[in-house]
């Protein structure tokens, strides 16, 4: 338990997290109004950067055009207008000056994607490779000064796991009408359960049930041990009403992964997660408690649904992932697959809003790094 004063401190951090989020939104509105020699610089450089006229573009900016002008129609940056016309080097140039790499125009779209809607392989991949340095050194920064999203994280999750969840048809839904997990997804969970159990009588291990997808899968290759974490007392009594804690080899630890993985005795052949109401950084906590778990030539797989409203941010979470598993001792591959059934009509109907939008899944497949 934390002191009073330890308290205090943290609250006077968030509160300054808050101040700085707030003075950003503040900048951003600002930004949102051009004087009309702005918009004169503004537009100059967008036709410098469409021509690929690098030096007009640095000429430009050292007259004071805004290096991220979106005064446009459709509020695209430099950076947009470069990435859709494939010109590399005034990309380098951009993201040299400092232009982000993730801003998006008025219809939510990055420069990414226009990259990779126009068949810029090289431009898109330079813009991948950007969004992982810049996420990475983000997170070392808030490492370095101790500024973390833990308290935040944790905060969320409690207030998940008080939320009254219940379940409709084939969703299993929260107190927002947010989809907790949804039936589309079990075409994913039968891919899941092979790569984790090439054969019959494995010990295996799921975090967070949902709708029993991936443990109706695992039962199929009649586990030795089938473990079942589950954080959520309404899924966990949902658990019990369907008699999992009757099923030969299951055993269900109620309570949080965090601390039932703790208390685990035996090598795992196969492990998955797929927990709702944390974050990445929660995903990377358990990507560290993976080798201690799982068996020599056993398999950790998850459901990546990292980024899955938007491919481009999708390829820099799941590169980031990769490389945070790497330095853990674990290998990643993904295996891409075609996934239609989030779009079948009525799928969505009565949820919030959707958490998927793409139309190829990748599946994680980690094992031990070969010496």
């Amino acid at each position: 338990m934390d002191s009073v004063q330890e308290q205090e401190a943290k609250k006077q951090k968030l509160e300054q997290v808050e101040d700085v989020v707030q003075e950003e939104e503040v900048e951003e509105e600002e930004t949102d109004e051009y004087t009309e020699e702005d918009l004169k610089l503004g537009h100059e450089l967008i036709a410098a950067v469409v021509a690929n006229d690098l030096e007009k573009a640095k000429a430009l900016l050292d007259q004071d055009a805004d290096l991220c002008f979106n005064g446009d129609d459709l509020g695209r940056t430099p950076l947009h207008h470069a990435a859709e016309h494939g010109h590399m080097d005034i990309i380098n140039w951009l993201l040299s000056e400092k232009h982000p790499y993730n801003l998006t125009d008025k219809n939510e779209v990055t420069a990414g994607e226009l990259a990779l809607n126009n068949n810029h392989k090289e431009v898109y991949e330079r813009l991948v490779d950007e969004g992982v340095r810049t996420e990475l050194l983000i997170r070392a920064i808030k490492k370095a000064f101790g500024d973390d999203d833990e308290d935040v994280n944790a905060i969320a999750n409690d207030a998940y796991l008080k939320q009254k969840l219940h379940y409709d048809d084939n969703k299993l839904m929260d107190e927002n009408d947010d989809a907790v997990m949804m039936g589309w997804e079990g075409p994913l969970m039968v891919e899941h359960a092979k790569v984790m159990c090439p054969k019959e009588g494995l010990n295996v291990i799921n975090v967070g049930f949902g709708l029993g997808l991936i443990d109706s899968e695992l039962q199929k290759y009649k586990p030795k041990n089938h473990y079942i974490i589950e954080a959520h007392p309404d899924v966990y009594a949902h658990m019990l009403e369907l008699g999992w804690d009757k099923k030969e080899g299951v055993k269900i630890l109620f309570g949080r992964w965090q601390e039932m993985v703790p208390t685990l005795d035996i090598k795992f052949d196969g492990v998955f997660f797929d927990t709702y109401g944390e974050f990445y950084d929660d995903l990377k906590a358990f990507h560290e408690c993976v080798p201690a778990m799982l068996h020599p030539e056993g398999v950790y797989t998850w459901f990546n649904g990292l980024g899955a409203t938007n491919q481009f941010f999708q390829d820099i979470y799941c590169t980031v992932s990769e490389i945070d598993l790497r330095e853990i001792g674990l290998s990643t591959e993904y295996v891409e697959m075609p996934i239609s059934t989030w779009a079948e009509q009525g799928v969505w109907d009565g949820v919030r809003q959707k958490y998927w939008v793409l139309d190829t899944y990748k599946l994680p497949i980690c094992k031990f790094l070969k010496e």
